[in-house]
């Protein structure tokens, strides 16, 4: 009796073992909903994924991240990590990632890219030699570009070359954006590289470049964000070529008509009036928009160290060094891979 209870008992852990299904591949959408099944296509515009027998084709741009059934839980971990800024547990993650135990491109793609995202973003805020950054995701590109991260990796690059002062390079990393077929990439395209001419002084160009998105007739979600942001690109330019006045008023109003939950765009958009008052020769008032972006739109790790440079000058020019001093403490413990912080 209890040979033939064994013998069942084997029998059941057989049918469960053979009959337990393979872990499917997912995509995860913008809400963070999966689509199951086995990913047979990646490319920069689109990955494709088989379910039931159809073959689905799901845009990049719709993507937050995807996973694969065989992937090594130290990946998945590592991708998760990264996605929620902790870069440090991240790269911490993928060295338990062993690719030589990795048979499938597509995910060895996926540790390469991660790596490089990780050193990048920790070069771009907490230190780290951000060419060595550069060069290794440069690196990974030119070496996967059939990768669905192209056009993040573009745009990664190009922050990295804004850091390191080479505004033409940033420009030229951003242009690839505009080779997405979305036309909302192609204006972000747009509204980045005229950041970095107005970077480079080149302000008369980036206006222009700012007119021409502001001027399209296209409005959806993602592009009535471009047309913001480029409003206050415009806003930066038109205080460096003293129409500072003009440049309060059109912050003014988009800060008023606008949802402050955009701290991103809030962000910037304060440390343009902030730009605009201290042209003005507004102190005082500079100091309040500078302080915004510190205080209540903070996580934009560019304009927050933008404001804190700001402030650590402007809490000293109204007499409050221990504030400058802490402002500039801040700005050295938080961003210190940051182009401000460089800065004197």
């Amino acid at each position: 009796m209890k040979r033939r209870s064994a013998l069942l008992t084997l029998a059941v852990s057989a049918l469960v073992a053979t009959s337990a299904p393979a872990q499917q591949d997912q995509i995860f959408d913008k809400a963070g909903t999966p689509i199951r099944g086995t990913i047979v296509g990646i490319s920069p515009a689109v990955v494709k994924i088989e379910t039931t027998g159809i073959t689905r084709d799901i845009e990049v741009r719709t993507i937050q991240r995807l996973s694969f059934g065989d992937e090594p839980a130290d990946l998945k971990n590592a991708r998760d990590q990264a996605l929620a800024g902790q870069y440090e547990n991240a790269l911490a993650s993928l060295k338990k990632v062993n690719p030589a135990e990795i048979q499938t491109e597509a995910i060895k793609q996926e540790a390469g890219y991660y790596a490089a995202y990780c050193n990048a973003k920790l070069a771009l805020t907490a230190g780290g030699d951000r060419r060595v950054a550069k060069d290794g995701l440069f690196e990974f590109i030119r070496g996967n570009p059939s990768t669905y991260h192209f056009f993040e990796a573009a745009e990664l690059l190009g922050d990295l070359s804004f850091a390191l002062g080479e505004y033409g390079e940033a420009a030229k990393y951003y242009g690839a954006l505009a080779k997405a077929e979305w036309p909302e990439y192609k204006m972000r395209a747009a509204v980045l590289q005229a950041r970095a001419q107005s970077a480079e002084g080149k302000y008369a160009e980036a206006m222009a470049a700012y007119d021409q998105i502001l001027a399209s007739g296209l409005n959806t979600p993602e592009a009535v964000e471009q047309k913001m942001q480029a409003t206050v690109g415009r806003a930066v330019c038109l205080a460096a070529t003293d129409k500072h006045e003009e440049g309060i008023t059109i912050i003014e109003d988009l800060i008023a008509k606008n949802d402050p939950n955009d701290a991103s765009l809030f962000g910037r958009a304060y440390n343009a009036l902030g730009a605009c008052y201290l042209k003005a020769g507004k102190t005082q008032e500079a100091l309040m928009a500078y302080l915004h972006t510190d205080v209540l739109f903070f996580t934009d790790a560019e304009s927050h160290a933008e404001a804190l440079y700001q402030l650590s000058k402007l809490w000293a020019a109204v007499n409050k060094s221990d504030r400058a001093v802490e402002a500039r403490s801040n700005l050295q413990n938080r961003y210190p891979g940051s182009r401000w912080a460089a800065m004197n």
